[in-house]
Protein backbone atom coordinates (compact mmCIF):
# COMPACT_ATOMS: atom_id res chain seq x y z
CA UNK A 1 0.00 0.00 0.00
CA UNK A 2 1.36 3.40 -0.95
CA UNK A 3 2.42 5.71 1.85
CA UNK A 4 0.08 8.71 2.10
CA UNK A 5 1.71 12.06 1.42
CA UNK A 6 2.95 13.88 4.50
CA UNK A 7 1.29 17.15 5.48
CA UNK A 8 4.17 19.57 5.20
CA UNK A 9 2.00 22.57 6.12
CA UNK A 10 1.53 21.56 9.75
CA UNK A 11 5.12 22.09 10.96
CA UNK A 12 5.14 25.50 9.28
CA UNK A 13 1.76 26.34 10.76
CA UNK A 14 2.90 25.20 14.20
CA UNK A 15 6.04 27.33 14.04
CA UNK A 16 4.06 30.40 12.96
CA UNK A 17 1.68 29.81 15.87
CA UNK A 18 4.68 29.73 18.22
CA UNK A 19 5.93 32.97 16.73
CA UNK A 20 2.51 34.56 17.24
CA UNK A 21 2.53 33.34 20.84
CA UNK A 22 5.93 34.99 21.29
CA UNK A 23 4.53 38.24 19.88
CA UNK A 24 1.62 38.08 22.30
CA UNK A 25 4.04 37.64 25.21
CA UNK A 26 6.17 40.53 24.01
CA UNK A 27 3.40 43.06 23.41
CA UNK A 28 1.09 42.40 26.36
CA UNK A 29 3.45 43.77 28.99
CA UNK A 30 1.68 45.70 31.74
CA UNK A 31 2.88 49.28 31.75
CA UNK A 32 3.32 51.29 34.92
CA UNK A 33 0.41 53.62 35.55
CA UNK A 34 0.81 57.37 35.63
CA UNK A 35 1.13 58.78 39.16
CA UNK A 36 -0.21 62.33 39.34
CA UNK A 37 1.22 64.61 42.04
CA UNK A 38 -0.91 67.70 42.63
CA UNK A 39 1.60 69.35 44.92
CA UNK A 40 4.06 71.27 42.68
CA UNK A 41 6.97 70.55 45.03
CA UNK A 42 6.36 66.78 44.98
CA UNK A 43 5.86 66.93 41.22
CA UNK A 44 9.23 68.66 40.82
CA UNK A 45 10.98 66.22 43.16
CA UNK A 46 9.44 63.24 41.38
CA UNK A 47 10.55 64.61 38.00
CA UNK A 48 14.11 65.16 39.21
CA UNK A 49 14.27 61.76 40.91
CA UNK A 50 13.08 60.07 37.70
CA UNK A 51 16.40 60.81 36.02
CA UNK A 52 18.81 61.78 38.80
CA UNK A 53 18.72 58.41 40.58
CA UNK A 54 19.06 56.29 37.38
CA UNK A 55 21.72 58.72 36.16
CA UNK A 56 23.84 58.62 39.29
CA UNK A 57 26.11 56.03 37.68
CA UNK A 58 26.82 58.41 34.80
CA UNK A 59 27.41 61.19 37.34
CA UNK A 60 30.01 59.12 39.16
CA UNK A 61 31.82 57.93 36.05
CA UNK A 62 32.08 61.51 34.74
CA UNK A 63 33.19 62.78 38.15
CA UNK A 64 36.17 60.41 38.12
CA UNK A 65 36.93 60.42 34.38
CA UNK A 66 36.99 64.21 33.97
CA UNK A 67 38.95 64.57 37.20
CA UNK A 68 42.14 63.57 35.37
CA UNK A 69 41.92 66.63 33.12
CA UNK A 70 40.68 68.89 35.92
CA UNK A 71 43.50 67.87 38.28
CA UNK A 72 46.35 68.03 35.76
CA UNK A 73 47.12 71.65 36.74
CA UNK A 74 47.18 70.62 40.41
CA UNK A 75 49.57 67.76 39.71
CA UNK A 76 51.89 69.99 37.67
CA UNK A 77 52.16 72.30 40.68
CA UNK A 78 52.59 69.50 43.25
CA UNK A 79 54.75 67.09 41.25
CA UNK A 80 56.70 69.36 38.85
CA UNK A 81 59.48 66.83 38.32
CA UNK A 82 56.92 64.28 37.14
CA UNK A 83 54.36 66.46 35.36
CA UNK A 84 56.25 69.57 34.21
CA UNK A 85 59.98 68.97 33.72
CA UNK A 86 59.72 65.14 33.55
CA UNK A 87 63.07 64.68 35.28
CA UNK A 88 61.88 61.85 37.57
CA UNK A 89 59.02 60.49 35.44
CA UNK A 90 59.01 60.03 31.67
CA UNK A 91 56.47 62.10 29.82
CA UNK A 92 54.92 58.89 28.52
CA UNK A 93 53.88 58.00 32.09
CA UNK A 94 51.72 61.09 32.60
CA UNK A 95 50.36 60.85 29.06
CA UNK A 96 49.48 57.19 29.53
CA UNK A 97 46.94 57.89 32.31
CA UNK A 98 44.30 58.93 29.80
CA UNK A 99 45.19 56.15 27.37
CA UNK A 100 45.06 53.49 30.11
CA UNK A 101 41.69 54.77 31.28
CA UNK A 102 40.27 54.80 27.74
CA UNK A 103 41.54 51.25 27.13
CA UNK A 104 39.73 50.13 30.28
CA UNK A 105 36.58 51.90 29.13
CA UNK A 106 36.69 50.18 25.73
CA UNK A 107 37.20 46.80 27.41
CA UNK A 108 34.24 47.41 29.73
CA UNK A 109 31.99 48.60 26.93
CA UNK A 110 32.58 45.45 24.93
CA UNK A 111 32.66 42.84 27.71
CA UNK A 112 30.13 44.18 30.22
CA UNK A 113 27.90 45.35 27.37
CA UNK A 114 27.83 41.78 26.08
CA UNK A 115 27.12 40.21 29.48
CA UNK A 116 24.38 42.71 30.36
CA UNK A 117 22.28 41.05 27.63
CA UNK A 118 22.88 37.67 29.30
CA UNK A 119 22.57 38.40 33.03
CA UNK A 120 20.06 41.25 32.87
CA UNK A 121 20.09 44.99 33.42
CA UNK A 122 20.05 44.83 37.23
CA UNK A 123 23.11 42.64 37.65
CA UNK A 124 24.82 44.37 34.76
CA UNK A 125 24.33 47.65 36.65
CA UNK A 126 25.59 46.08 39.88
CA UNK A 127 28.71 44.79 38.08
CA UNK A 128 29.59 48.20 36.65
CA UNK A 129 29.06 50.00 39.97
CA UNK A 130 31.06 47.39 41.92
CA UNK A 131 33.97 47.65 39.48
CA UNK A 132 33.96 51.45 39.74
CA UNK A 133 33.91 51.27 43.56
CA UNK A 134 36.97 48.99 43.60
CA UNK A 135 38.77 51.20 41.06
CA UNK A 136 37.80 54.40 42.92
CA UNK A 137 39.14 53.11 46.25
CA UNK A 138 42.43 52.14 44.60
CA UNK A 139 42.69 55.58 42.98
CA UNK A 140 42.34 57.31 46.36
CA UNK A 141 44.82 54.88 47.96
CA UNK A 142 47.45 55.17 45.20
CA UNK A 143 50.89 55.47 46.79
CA UNK A 144 54.53 54.57 46.29
CA UNK A 145 58.03 55.21 47.67
CA UNK A 146 58.73 57.60 44.79
CA UNK A 147 56.67 59.87 42.57
CA UNK A 148 57.28 57.51 39.70
CA UNK A 149 55.95 54.54 41.69
CA UNK A 150 52.92 56.56 42.80
CA UNK A 151 51.94 57.47 39.25
CA UNK A 152 52.64 53.96 37.97
CA UNK A 153 50.05 52.62 40.43
CA UNK A 154 47.65 55.47 39.71
CA UNK A 155 47.89 54.75 35.98
CA UNK A 156 47.34 51.00 36.43
CA UNK A 157 44.22 51.36 38.59
CA UNK A 158 42.70 53.76 36.06
CA UNK A 159 42.27 50.71 33.83
CA UNK A 160 40.21 48.96 36.52
CA UNK A 161 38.01 52.00 37.05
CA UNK A 162 37.69 52.38 33.28
CA UNK A 163 36.20 48.89 32.97
CA UNK A 164 33.32 49.93 35.22
CA UNK A 165 32.89 53.20 33.34
CA UNK A 166 32.75 51.33 30.04
CA UNK A 167 30.06 49.00 31.32
CA UNK A 168 27.99 51.91 32.62
CA UNK A 169 27.57 53.32 29.10
CA UNK A 170 25.51 50.48 27.56
CA UNK A 171 23.79 49.47 30.81
CA UNK A 172 22.60 52.99 31.68
CA UNK A 173 21.40 53.73 28.15
CA UNK A 174 19.55 50.44 27.66
CA UNK A 175 18.02 50.59 31.15
CA UNK A 176 16.76 54.14 30.57
CA UNK A 177 15.27 53.16 27.18
CA UNK A 178 13.52 50.13 28.65
CA UNK A 179 12.26 52.06 31.67
CA UNK A 180 10.61 54.52 29.28
CA UNK A 181 9.11 51.65 27.29
CA UNK A 182 7.53 50.12 30.38
CA UNK A 183 5.93 53.35 31.63
CA UNK A 184 2.73 54.98 30.38
CA UNK A 185 4.03 58.39 31.46
CA UNK A 186 7.42 58.04 29.75
CA UNK A 187 6.58 56.07 26.59
CA UNK A 188 6.14 59.27 24.55
CA UNK A 189 9.17 60.89 26.18
CA UNK A 190 11.71 58.14 25.62
CA UNK A 191 14.42 60.37 24.21
CA UNK A 192 13.96 62.96 26.95
CA UNK A 193 14.18 60.25 29.62
CA UNK A 194 17.41 58.80 28.23
CA UNK A 195 19.12 62.15 27.60
CA UNK A 196 18.20 63.43 31.08
CA UNK A 197 19.89 60.35 32.53
CA UNK A 198 22.88 61.10 30.31
CA UNK A 199 22.87 64.76 31.46
CA UNK A 200 24.09 63.56 34.85
CA UNK A 201 27.44 63.11 33.11
CA UNK A 202 27.55 66.88 32.67
CA UNK A 203 26.74 67.35 36.35
CA UNK A 204 29.55 64.96 37.27
CA UNK A 205 32.08 67.10 35.40
CA UNK A 206 30.66 70.33 36.84
CA UNK A 207 30.58 69.10 40.44
CA UNK A 208 34.08 67.64 40.26
CA UNK A 209 35.48 70.97 39.09
CA UNK A 210 33.56 72.86 41.78
CA UNK A 211 34.75 70.47 44.52
CA UNK A 212 38.40 70.90 43.52
CA UNK A 213 38.03 74.69 43.52
CA UNK A 214 36.28 74.62 46.93
CA UNK A 215 38.99 72.46 48.53
CA UNK A 216 41.79 74.64 47.16
CA UNK A 217 39.97 77.77 48.34
CA UNK A 218 39.57 76.18 51.78
CA UNK A 219 43.36 75.80 51.95
CA UNK A 220 43.82 79.37 50.62
CA UNK A 221 45.68 78.08 47.57
CA UNK A 222 44.80 81.00 45.30
CA UNK A 223 48.30 81.81 44.05
CA UNK A 224 51.75 80.22 44.11
CA UNK A 225 53.75 79.24 46.03
CA UNK A 226 51.46 76.31 46.79
CA UNK A 227 51.51 74.00 49.78
CA UNK A 228 52.42 70.47 48.72
CA UNK A 229 50.31 69.09 51.58
CA UNK A 230 47.26 71.16 50.54
CA UNK A 231 47.54 70.06 46.91
CA UNK A 232 47.80 66.38 47.85
CA UNK A 233 44.79 66.64 50.14
CA UNK A 234 42.94 68.44 47.32
CA UNK A 235 43.25 65.68 44.76
CA UNK A 236 42.86 62.76 47.16
CA UNK A 237 39.90 64.32 48.98
CA UNK A 238 38.18 65.23 45.71
CA UNK A 239 38.33 61.57 44.66
CA UNK A 240 37.22 60.40 48.14
CA UNK A 241 34.15 62.65 47.98
CA UNK A 242 33.28 61.01 44.67
CA UNK A 243 33.22 57.62 46.41
CA UNK A 244 30.21 58.66 48.53
CA UNK A 245 27.62 58.66 45.71
CA UNK A 246 29.41 55.75 44.04
CA UNK A 247 29.06 53.45 47.07
CA UNK A 248 25.49 54.67 47.56
CA UNK A 249 24.46 53.73 44.04
CA UNK A 250 26.05 50.30 44.42
CA UNK A 251 24.01 49.60 47.58
CA UNK A 252 20.85 50.89 45.92
CA UNK A 253 21.33 48.66 42.89
CA UNK A 254 22.02 45.56 44.97
CA UNK A 255 19.06 45.92 47.34
CA UNK A 256 16.43 48.03 45.56
CA UNK A 257 16.90 48.05 41.79
CA UNK A 258 14.29 46.00 39.91
CA UNK A 259 15.04 44.03 36.78
CA UNK A 260 13.96 45.59 33.48
CA UNK A 261 10.40 44.44 32.66
CA UNK A 262 11.20 44.81 28.94
CA UNK A 263 14.24 42.53 29.21
CA UNK A 264 12.21 39.95 31.14
CA UNK A 265 9.43 40.00 28.54
CA UNK A 266 11.99 39.49 25.81
CA UNK A 267 13.22 36.35 27.56
CA UNK A 268 9.66 35.10 27.94
CA UNK A 269 8.96 35.79 24.26
CA UNK A 270 11.99 33.73 23.18
CA UNK A 271 10.86 30.86 25.39
CA UNK A 272 7.35 31.10 23.95
CA UNK A 273 8.78 30.85 20.44
CA UNK A 274 10.55 27.63 21.51
CA UNK A 275 12.27 25.14 19.23
CA UNK A 276 15.80 25.02 17.89
CA UNK A 277 15.54 28.50 16.42
CA UNK A 278 15.09 30.00 19.88
CA UNK A 279 17.68 27.89 21.66
CA UNK A 280 20.18 28.55 18.90
CA UNK A 281 20.00 32.30 19.30
CA UNK A 282 23.25 32.39 21.25
CA UNK A 283 25.33 31.57 18.18
CA UNK A 284 22.94 32.47 15.34
CA UNK A 285 22.14 35.99 16.44
CA UNK A 286 25.54 37.41 15.45
CA UNK A 287 25.19 36.42 11.81
CA UNK A 288 21.57 37.61 11.76
CA UNK A 289 22.58 40.87 13.41
CA UNK A 290 25.27 41.44 10.80
CA UNK A 291 22.89 40.63 7.98
CA UNK A 292 19.96 42.83 8.99
CA UNK A 293 21.52 45.51 11.22
CA UNK A 294 25.11 45.96 10.01
CA UNK A 295 24.33 49.38 8.51
CA UNK A 296 22.79 50.62 11.76
CA UNK A 297 25.72 49.42 13.86
CA UNK A 298 28.16 50.89 11.36
CA UNK A 299 26.31 54.21 11.40
CA UNK A 300 26.06 54.56 15.17
CA UNK A 301 29.65 53.39 15.72
CA UNK A 302 31.26 55.64 13.10
CA UNK A 303 29.09 58.63 14.08
CA UNK A 304 30.38 58.20 17.63
CA UNK A 305 33.94 57.81 16.30
CA UNK A 306 33.93 61.10 14.37
CA UNK A 307 32.15 62.87 17.23
CA UNK A 308 34.83 61.85 19.75
CA UNK A 309 37.46 62.87 17.23
CA UNK A 310 35.84 66.31 16.82
CA UNK A 311 35.23 66.59 20.57
CA UNK A 312 38.94 66.14 21.13
CA UNK A 313 39.39 69.11 18.80
CA UNK A 314 36.89 71.06 20.89
CA UNK A 315 39.17 70.68 23.89
CA UNK A 316 41.98 72.39 21.97
CA UNK A 317 40.35 75.78 22.41
CA UNK A 318 40.64 76.13 26.14
CA UNK A 319 44.39 76.06 26.73
CA UNK A 320 44.94 78.39 23.77
CA UNK A 321 42.69 81.27 24.76
CA UNK A 322 43.46 81.03 28.51
CA UNK A 323 47.18 81.43 27.78
CA UNK A 324 46.46 84.54 25.73
CA UNK A 325 43.85 86.11 28.06
CA UNK A 326 45.93 85.38 31.17
CA UNK A 327 49.42 84.00 30.45
CA UNK A 328 50.09 83.64 34.19
CA UNK A 329 46.76 82.07 35.21
CA UNK A 330 46.83 80.32 38.57
CA UNK A 331 45.55 76.79 39.11
CA UNK A 332 42.23 78.05 40.48
CA UNK A 333 41.80 80.49 37.57
CA UNK A 334 42.30 77.64 35.06
CA UNK A 335 39.73 75.57 36.96
CA UNK A 336 37.28 78.50 36.92
CA UNK A 337 37.47 78.61 33.11
CA UNK A 338 36.86 74.86 33.07
CA UNK A 339 33.86 75.29 35.39
CA UNK A 340 32.36 77.93 33.09
CA UNK A 341 32.73 75.66 30.08
CA UNK A 342 31.14 72.77 31.99
CA UNK A 343 28.14 74.97 32.82
CA UNK A 344 27.70 76.01 29.18
CA UNK A 345 27.92 72.38 28.07
CA UNK A 346 25.33 71.38 30.68
CA UNK A 347 22.84 73.81 29.15
CA UNK A 348 23.28 71.95 25.86
CA UNK A 349 22.25 68.66 27.51
CA UNK A 350 18.92 70.17 28.55
CA UNK A 351 18.25 71.76 25.17
CA UNK A 352 18.76 68.27 23.72
CA UNK A 353 16.55 66.56 26.32
CA UNK A 354 13.56 68.85 25.92
CA UNK A 355 13.52 68.92 22.11
CA UNK A 356 14.63 65.44 21.06
CA UNK A 357 11.09 63.96 21.16
CA UNK A 358 9.50 66.86 19.29
CA UNK A 359 8.28 65.91 15.79
CA UNK A 360 10.04 68.92 14.29
CA UNK A 361 13.38 67.83 15.79
CA UNK A 362 13.87 64.11 16.48
CA UNK A 363 17.13 62.20 16.69
CA UNK A 364 18.31 62.40 13.10
CA UNK A 365 17.79 66.16 12.69
CA UNK A 366 19.45 66.88 16.02
CA UNK A 367 22.52 64.84 15.12
CA UNK A 368 22.81 66.48 11.70
CA UNK A 369 22.36 69.92 13.27
CA UNK A 370 25.05 69.35 15.87
CA UNK A 371 27.55 67.93 13.39
CA UNK A 372 26.84 70.82 11.01
CA UNK A 373 27.61 73.39 13.68
CA UNK A 374 30.79 71.54 14.59
CA UNK A 375 31.84 71.62 10.94
CA UNK A 376 31.15 75.34 10.56
CA UNK A 377 32.75 76.41 13.85
CA UNK A 378 35.91 74.33 13.43
CA UNK A 379 36.16 75.48 9.80
CA UNK A 380 36.15 79.10 10.97
CA UNK A 381 38.90 78.29 13.45
CA UNK A 382 40.96 76.56 10.78
CA UNK A 383 40.64 79.34 8.21
CA UNK A 384 41.22 82.21 10.66
CA UNK A 385 43.44 80.48 13.20
CA UNK A 386 46.32 83.00 13.05
CA UNK A 387 43.99 85.95 13.62
CA UNK A 388 41.87 84.27 16.29
CA UNK A 389 44.93 83.37 18.36
CA UNK A 390 45.95 87.04 18.74
CA UNK A 391 44.86 89.23 21.69
CA UNK A 392 42.65 91.34 19.40
CA UNK A 393 40.38 88.44 18.43
CA UNK A 394 40.83 86.17 21.40
CA UNK A 395 37.34 86.86 22.77
CA UNK A 396 35.86 85.76 19.43
CA UNK A 397 37.96 82.61 19.83
CA UNK A 398 36.56 82.24 23.34
CA UNK A 399 32.98 82.58 22.04
CA UNK A 400 33.61 79.91 19.39
CA UNK A 401 34.90 77.62 22.12
CA UNK A 402 31.79 77.91 24.26
CA UNK A 403 29.46 77.86 21.27
CA UNK A 404 31.01 74.66 19.91
CA UNK A 405 30.77 73.08 23.35
CA UNK A 406 27.05 73.94 23.52
CA UNK A 407 26.28 72.49 20.08
CA UNK A 408 28.32 69.41 20.84
CA UNK A 409 26.01 68.54 23.73
CA UNK A 410 22.89 69.79 21.91
CA UNK A 411 23.64 67.35 19.12
CA UNK A 412 25.88 64.32 18.64
CA UNK A 413 26.97 63.89 22.26
CA UNK A 414 23.34 63.21 23.23
CA UNK A 415 22.25 61.34 20.10
CA UNK A 416 25.27 59.04 19.82
CA UNK A 417 24.54 57.84 23.36
CA UNK A 418 20.80 57.40 22.72
CA UNK A 419 20.63 55.87 19.24
CA UNK A 420 22.60 52.60 19.59
CA UNK A 421 20.14 51.37 22.24
CA UNK A 422 17.10 52.45 20.21
CA UNK A 423 18.15 50.99 16.88
CA UNK A 424 18.92 47.48 18.16
CA UNK A 425 16.44 44.86 19.42
CA UNK A 426 16.31 44.13 23.16
CA UNK A 427 18.04 40.77 22.66
CA UNK A 428 21.31 42.47 21.63
CA UNK A 429 20.70 46.07 22.72
CA UNK A 430 23.41 46.37 25.37
CA UNK A 431 26.00 44.61 23.21
CA UNK A 432 25.33 46.88 20.22
CA UNK A 433 25.52 49.98 22.39
CA UNK A 434 28.79 48.78 23.92
CA UNK A 435 30.26 48.15 20.48
CA UNK A 436 29.35 51.64 19.21
CA UNK A 437 30.64 53.27 22.40
CA UNK A 438 33.92 51.35 22.12
CA UNK A 439 34.44 52.51 18.54
CA UNK A 440 33.71 56.05 19.73
CA UNK A 441 36.36 55.84 22.43
CA UNK A 442 38.77 54.48 19.85
CA UNK A 443 38.15 57.75 17.99
CA UNK A 444 39.45 59.67 21.00
CA UNK A 445 42.57 57.48 21.10
CA UNK A 446 43.24 57.95 17.40
CA UNK A 447 42.71 61.69 17.73
CA UNK A 448 45.27 61.81 20.54
CA UNK A 449 47.86 60.17 18.29
CA UNK A 450 47.04 62.09 15.09
CA UNK A 451 46.82 65.50 16.75
CA UNK A 452 50.23 64.96 18.32
CA UNK A 453 51.73 64.85 14.82
CA UNK A 454 50.21 67.98 13.26
CA UNK A 455 50.13 71.72 13.98
CA UNK A 456 47.18 73.52 15.59
CA UNK A 457 45.60 74.79 12.37
CA UNK A 458 45.65 71.29 10.86
CA UNK A 459 43.95 69.97 13.98
CA UNK A 460 41.01 72.26 13.33
CA UNK A 461 40.86 71.28 9.66
CA UNK A 462 40.68 67.62 10.66
CA UNK A 463 38.03 68.27 13.30
CA UNK A 464 35.94 70.29 10.84
CA UNK A 465 35.85 67.51 8.29
CA UNK A 466 34.99 65.03 11.05
CA UNK A 467 31.87 67.12 11.56
CA UNK A 468 31.11 66.93 7.83
CA UNK A 469 31.65 63.16 7.87
CA UNK A 470 29.17 62.95 10.74
CA UNK A 471 26.53 64.73 8.66
CA UNK A 472 27.02 62.34 5.73
CA UNK A 473 27.01 59.22 7.94
CA UNK A 474 23.81 60.33 9.64
CA UNK A 475 22.01 61.03 6.37
CA UNK A 476 22.88 57.59 4.97
CA UNK A 477 22.84 55.16 7.90
CA UNK A 478 20.74 56.58 10.76
CA UNK A 479 16.95 56.07 10.77
CA UNK A 480 14.69 58.43 12.72
CA UNK A 481 12.79 56.26 15.22
CA UNK A 482 11.49 59.15 17.31
CA UNK A 483 7.85 57.97 17.12
CA UNK A 484 8.48 54.21 16.84
CA UNK A 485 7.46 51.88 19.67
CA UNK A 486 10.62 49.87 20.28
CA UNK A 487 8.56 46.72 20.81
CA UNK A 488 7.95 46.81 17.05
CA UNK A 489 11.69 46.42 16.60
CA UNK A 490 11.53 43.36 18.85
CA UNK A 491 8.63 41.93 16.78
CA UNK A 492 10.77 42.29 13.69
CA UNK A 493 13.71 40.63 15.49
CA UNK A 494 11.55 37.66 16.51
CA UNK A 495 10.57 37.22 12.85
CA UNK A 496 14.24 37.37 11.84
CA UNK A 497 15.18 34.73 14.44
CA UNK A 498 12.33 32.55 13.21
CA UNK A 499 13.44 32.85 9.57
CA UNK A 500 10.30 34.75 8.50
CA UNK A 501 11.54 38.32 8.14
CA UNK A 502 9.57 38.75 4.94
CA UNK A 503 6.34 38.07 6.87
CA UNK A 504 6.82 41.04 9.20
CA UNK A 505 4.93 44.09 7.86
CA UNK A 506 4.74 46.39 10.91
CA UNK A 507 5.94 49.87 11.77
CA UNK A 508 9.59 48.84 12.14
CA UNK A 509 9.77 48.59 8.31
CA UNK A 510 7.72 51.73 7.69
CA UNK A 511 9.93 53.78 5.31
CA UNK A 512 9.74 56.79 7.67
CA UNK A 513 11.42 54.65 10.37
CA UNK A 514 14.19 53.39 8.07
CA UNK A 515 17.51 54.89 7.05
CA UNK A 516 18.32 55.84 3.48
CA UNK A 517 20.39 52.70 2.97
CA UNK A 518 17.61 50.49 4.40
CA UNK A 519 15.09 52.02 2.01
CA UNK A 520 17.48 51.42 -0.88
CA UNK A 521 17.80 47.78 0.26
CA UNK A 522 14.04 47.42 -0.11
CA UNK A 523 13.02 46.85 3.53
CA UNK A 524 10.30 49.48 3.19
CA UNK A 525 8.49 47.36 0.56
CA UNK A 526 7.47 44.93 3.32
CA UNK A 527 5.41 47.57 5.11
CA UNK A 528 1.62 47.26 5.27
CA UNK A 529 -0.01 50.30 6.91
CA UNK A 530 -2.27 48.39 9.33
CA UNK A 531 0.07 45.53 10.19
CA UNK A 532 1.77 47.30 13.05
CA UNK A 533 -1.33 48.08 15.12
CA UNK A 534 -1.17 47.33 18.81
CA UNK A 535 -2.64 44.19 20.21
CA UNK A 536 -6.22 44.52 21.40
CA UNK A 537 -6.45 42.88 24.79
CA UNK A 538 -9.78 41.82 26.28
CA UNK A 539 -8.97 42.34 29.95
CA UNK A 540 -12.26 40.78 31.00
CA UNK A 541 -11.18 37.39 29.68
CA UNK A 542 -9.77 34.83 32.07
CA UNK A 543 -7.65 33.32 29.29
CA UNK A 544 -4.02 34.40 29.34
CA UNK A 545 -4.03 34.76 25.55
CA UNK A 546 -5.50 38.08 24.33
CA UNK A 547 -8.54 38.15 22.11
CA UNK A 548 -8.26 39.52 18.62
CA UNK A 549 -4.50 39.42 18.22
CA UNK A 550 -3.08 40.69 14.97
CA UNK A 551 -0.27 38.58 13.61
CA UNK A 552 2.74 39.76 11.64
CA UNK A 553 0.68 39.88 8.47
CA UNK A 554 -1.85 42.17 10.11
CA UNK A 555 -4.65 39.57 9.96
CA UNK A 556 -6.54 38.98 13.18
CA UNK A 557 -5.81 35.56 14.59
CA UNK A 558 -8.32 33.65 16.75
CA UNK A 559 -7.42 33.29 20.39
CA UNK A 560 -6.38 29.86 21.54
Amino acid sequence: MATPPQNTADPEKTQLQKLQNAEVTLLTMEKEEVVVYHNPLWRCLHFMGAFMLPGLGMFCEAYFVFAVGNLSAVWKAEYPDCWATHTTCPKKLSDSITYTQVCGIIFGQLVLGFFADRIGRKWGSVSTAATMVVGGILIVASAGPTDRALWAMFTAVQFIFGIGVGGEYPVASTSANERAESSVALSKRRGETVVLVFSMQGWGNLVNTAVIIAIMAGFNQYHPPYSSYALEVTWRLSYAIGLIPLISILLYRVFHLRESAVWQKKREALRAMGGAKASGVQWRKFSLLMRYYWHRNFGTAMSWFVWDFAFYGNKLFQSTFIKIINPHASVIQILEWTLLNSAVALVGYYFAAFTIDKPWMGRMRMQIMGFSWMFVLFLICAVHYDALSTPKWIHAFQFLYYFSSFWGQFGPNATTWLLPAELAPTEVRSMCHGFSAAVGKAGALVAGVVFGLVDNRTKFWISAFCGLAGVILTLITIPDVTTLDLREGDRRWLAILDGHHDMYHGEAVNPKNLSLIERLMGYGKLYKPHAGEQYAVDKSSDDSTPEGVKGMDGIEQPAK
